[in-house]
């Protein structure tokens, strides 16, 4: 039988998504908020997202 721990965290940052879709939660917050993945555990996150910024390096800046 395995066991749940829900832990609210109440955080807002944005948060850098990769070329797969993928986002990092900072170590700094999984070690505050006691995240960090272990051997044998599933943790699971909810994400609400709100906006994307997206930066288009080939555009604009100096030249």
């Amino acid at each position: 039988m395995s066991t749940v721990e829900k832990i609210e965290i109440g955080r807002q940052q944005p948060l850098e998504m990769d070329s797969r879709g993928r986002v990092t939660i900072p170590a700094n917050i999984r070690e505050k908020h006691k995240i960090q993945p272990e051997e044998g555990k599933e943790i699971w996150v909810e994400v609400e997202l709100k906006w994307a910024e997206i930066e288009d390096e080939e555009e604009g800046g100096d030249t």
